[in-house]
């Protein structure tokens, strides 16, 4: 028999349960009618339970009429026909029975449906009823919603009459842009052609620049800053000597043994000669301007020389740039002067900014003022005891200036020479630069001041260091020979001219001369010089003068 206790009838209604499980199966007519029953307790305050309560029960199957007997007769009779009967009969209940649990469980099935439907029902019920307010509070909402759907056709009118505004502004903004467009092909169209021409002025321009450039010399150093700084190098030579040469007591006597002492640097001998020897021992004041001529002589021979192409450029590279310079002068179209000389000058000035070049230039330098300081200390002993400042402050006031001055000498387009021999000139500002070395070698050694030369020399007389001006009075000889010059304490800066060998003076030579007759003091009283004062700048004297 199955157990109605498992069988899941759900949440019943709270008023009444059925209760299924104390239901007697023994009799399938006492099972219906309990249930009937049952059925018919369901409330009929629920119209949809009381409808469903309506359905037709199927009744169980008529039974045949059976015989109740007693036990006794049972087992009187006992025969084999009863038996069978009986046995039939038990069958058939059972199958009823069994029929009967089965329409049981879905009429337990169908009363658990309706039990849940009347609990949803009640509350619907219960949930109406707490929503009366609900439902005003929903009309309020609903005729707020209804105005606010007014006021939102409103919007959409006035929106609409907006639109129809824009989109007649539109149409004319369609029309406006339409012209805009066909009058920018239009200007497009011109613009592309003005480029076009703007392009080829541009070219022409560009060409005209490079031709400009190419006809503009480059830009140059002005020959008054050289002089500045050739002048500037040989006050700091001046100077130098002033300082470390002040009240020398050893250089007589060093100058005196320098061509026959073993020990004496060879720096010095291949500057100094016998005459200059000579005129220091006759002229002991004289020896600053010996230092002066062996510094400046150093200095050109090693930085400024006209050889050297540019100071600190190897031999090999200074061959290829030479070679070339010369090479170009073969060139078709064939390159003047002056293209060579910017192409010099610019090649210089991009050497000069190569990595390292200046660093060898300053080592370079360094060696040079060593050499000459060791060579200064065998004339001036008392600056060896300071040998490392003292070539120090030498490269820095001397030797350096000498390097800037060579350096800008070369960037420069114009050619500068440096006359260290002086040769015989009847202009400071006219010299030829063909002379041989042989030529003015001669012309040094035979070199007569005569009383013009003041003018275009600086002359220091060698006796008293004293500097000669035009009205010096000085004794004059009918030629007008007042000495001869003994050395060149400041070289001559020329710079050249194009196509001429004749060079304009920047900066007048000094030269250190040996007067044929001493200077006369000057005297206040002009009658007491009337009568030589004629012959003493190259007249004749009168003839009470003469003796």
């Amino acid at each position: 028999m199955p157990d109605t206790d498992n069988i899941e009838l759900g949440q019943a209604p709270p008023e009444k349960k059925v209760d299924v499980k104390h239901v007697d199966t023994s009799d399938p007519e006492s099972f219906y009618r309990s249930n009937s029953s049952k059925e018919q307790e369901v409330p009929s305050k629920e119209p949809l339970r009381e409808e469903a309560l309506k359905k037709p029960v199927i009744p169980p199957r008529t039974q045949k009429p059976r015989i109740r007997r007693s036990t006794d007769d049972m087992d009187s009779k006992n025969t084999d026909t009863e038996t069978r009967s009986l046995k039939k009969d038990c069958e058939e209940a059972r199958h009823e029975l069994r029929i009967a649990w089965r329409d049981n469980r879905e009429q337990a099935i169908e009363l658990r449906d309706l039990k849940k439907q009347n609990a949803h029902l009640k509350e619907t019920m219960r949930t109406q009823g707490d929503s009366r307010s609900y439902k005003d509070h929903i009309m309020s909402e609903r005729r707020r919603f209804f105005e606010h759907v007014d006021m939102l056709e409103d919007h959409i009118g006035h929106l609409k009459h907006q639109l129809e505004k824009t989109k007649l502004h539109m149409d004319q903004l369609t029309f406006q842009t339409r012209e805009a467009n066909e009058e920018k092909a239009v200007y497009e169209t011109k613009l592309q052609s003005l480029q076009k021409q703007n392009n080829r002025l541009n070219d022409d321009l560009t060409e005209c620049r490079d031709d400009i450039l190419r006809l503009q010399p480059p830009s140059q150093i002005p020959d008054s800053k050289i002089a500045e700084e050739f002048n500037n190098l040989y006050q700091q030579i001046a100077s130098w000597v002033d300082d470390e040469a002040e009240d020398s007591l050893s250089m007589e006597a060093r100058l005196g043994s320098l061509l026959t002492d073993k020990d004496a640097p060879e720096l010095l001998k291949s500057i100094l000669d016998n005459d200059l020897i000579r005129a220091t021992r006759k002229y002991p004041d004289a020896e600053p301007l010996i230092l002066r001529y062996i510094i400046q002589i150093h200095i050109h021979r090693c930085i400024l020389a006209d050889e050297l192409y540019l100071f600190g450029l190897d031999e090999h590279n200074e061959t290829i740039l030479r070679s070339i310079a010369h090479a170009m002068e073969a060139l078709e179209p064939k390159r003047d002067f002056l293209t060579i000389q910017r192409w010099r000058s610019e090649t210089l000035q991009a050497l000069y900014k190569i990595d390292g070049f200046q660093t060898e230039q300053a080592r370079l330098a360094t060696t040079v003022s060593q050499d000459l300081f060791t060579a200064l200390t065998y004339l001036l002993p008392e600056i060896a005891s300071e040998a490392e400042s003292g070539w120090k402050r030498l490269h820095d006031t001397i030797t350096m200036p000498a390097v800037h001055l060579a350096t800008n000498m070369r960037f420069s387009t114009s050619v500068y020479r440096i006359i260290t021999r002086l040769p015989r000139i009847s202009s400071p500002s006219s010299v030829s630069s063909s002379s041989s070395a042989q030529q003015q070698q001669q012309q040094h050694e035979n070199h007569i001041i005569y009383h013009p030369d003041i003018q275009r020399y600086t002359i220091i007389d060698i006796a008293t260091q004293k500097v000669l001006r035009p009205d010096s009075v000085l004794k004059v000889a009918d030629d007008g020979r007042i000495g001869e010059h003994v050395m060149v304490v400041q070289p001559l800066l020329l710079r050249m001219q194009k196509d001429s060998a004749a060079g304009v003076a920047l900066a007048k030579p000094a030269v250190a001369v040996r007067l044929d007759e001493p200077m006369a003091k000057r005297s206040k009283g002009v009658g007491k010089m009337a009568g030589w004062a004629s012959s003493w700048f190259g007249g004749e004297p009168p003839e009470g003068a003469r003796t």
